[in-house]
């Protein structure tokens, strides 16, 4: 959408961090694809090449392998251990960035892409995370209980609302063949999706969004001794006088309050600390990774642990300049670029 952007909203927060000097670049994956997908689209957007989601997921799935439509001239083609990169992810983005961070680690003997067949050690420096829920949210329950295929997919977005979810992304499901056709709606492509095997519940996001998705992913994932790790947590819910459970407080969007309602009373919550969230997001989820507890960052970046940013009071799509005022997306470009500042001074 001309104008509008996912960093930023109403300002381009790309083009805010460049101006300060910082070498910034945003790629854009499919936005209800699982990470495995969504990881895979970011690496050759980087790097550039073919788009290749590999050879055993597409004889599972029937996918096709190299979509003709997604060969990049990449974004930092001199991406490699000589030229690190420093990953930044936005809710599912930070699971997204830790799956690519998995990928590039690994090399699987039967691949032949270049990402999946060979072990690419020393490419990132560090891995922020903001809103991101490690070990998974309790929304996708709630929300897979009232719709039983994504009647209303917006919380996936952020909470942003369908109208600004039409001209803002491409659904990049091209390699299930369901391309959106120029004729249809956004409702009659979501029907049309939930007709399609993609429907099945690992092949979107909302397994590795769910609570046994992340932990699944967690049982499997090990930080990297040489990479630098931050989570951002937000919240804007606030405890009920003498209840364990959450309202939305004054800093939530409205369109929020219902998502935010249904966490901070959900009865099948793990415990009453999931009551918290930013909207879209349990807190608690943010700042732990299976049972360890992020420390708080101590002011001296140490590679190899993830640690705890100052926790901000703001919601799930306002961190990102959402439904914000424009004092307050000033106030965001503050807040990254001091960001940048801490990640480029890391040796």
């Amino acid at each position: 959408m001309a104008g509008y952007y996912y960093w930023g909203g109403k300002t381009d927060l790309e083009a805010e961090l460049k101006s300060s000097g910082y070498e910034v670049y945003t790629v854009s994956v499919g936005p209800i694809s699982p990470n495995w997908d969504r990881a895979i689209e970011a690496f050759y957007q980087i790097k550039g090449g073919q788009v290749d989601y590999g050879n055993e997921k597409a004889e599972q799935h029937g996918i096709i392998q190299r979509p003709s439509g997604k060969n990049y001239t990449g974004l930092y083609p001199q991406w490699d251990e000589k030229h690190p990169v420093h990953l930044i992810g936005h809710s599912q983005g930070g699971s997204t960035a830790k799956m690519l961070e998995v990928l590039l680690k690994n090399s699987i003997s039967e691949e032949t892409s270049p990402l999946l067949s060979s072990a690419h050690s020393g490419w990132i420096s560090s891995v922020t995370t903001i809103s991101t829920p490690h070990n998974g949210t309790t929304l996708v329950p709630l929300l897979l209980d009232a719709f039983p295929f994504a009647l209303n997919l917006a919380p996936w977005f952020g909470g942003i609302d369908n109208e600004t979810i039409d001209g803002l992304y491409s659904f990049d499901l091209e390699h299930w063949g369901l391309e959106r056709q120029s004729y249809e709606s956004l409702s009659e492509y979501y029907n049309r999706i939930a007709l399609s095997p993609v429907s099945n519940e690992k092949n979107l996001c909302s397994w590795d969004l769910s609570i046994p998705g992340a932990t699944e992913f967690n049982n499997n994932y090990q930080a990297d001794k040489d990479v630098y790790y931050f989570s951002i947590p937000t919240f804007s819910t606030e405890k009920k006088i003498n209840k364990p459970t959450h309202k939305p407080d004054n800093n939530m969007s409205f369109h929020l309050w219902p998502t935010g309602m249904l966490i901070g009373n959900d009865e099948n919550a793990p415990d009453s600390s999931w009551y918290e969230n930013d909207g879209i997001c349990n807190t608690v989820s943010m700042t732990k990774m299976g049972d360890a507890i992020m420390p708080p960052y101590s002011g001296a970046a140490e590679r190899g642990l993830w640690t705890a940013l100052s926790r901000l009071n703001i919601d799930h799509q306002s961190i990102i300049g959402h439904n914000a005022s424009k004092s307050d997306r000033d106030s965001l470009i503050v807040l990254y670029n001091n960001h940048c500042k801490l990640l480029y001074s890391l040796k």
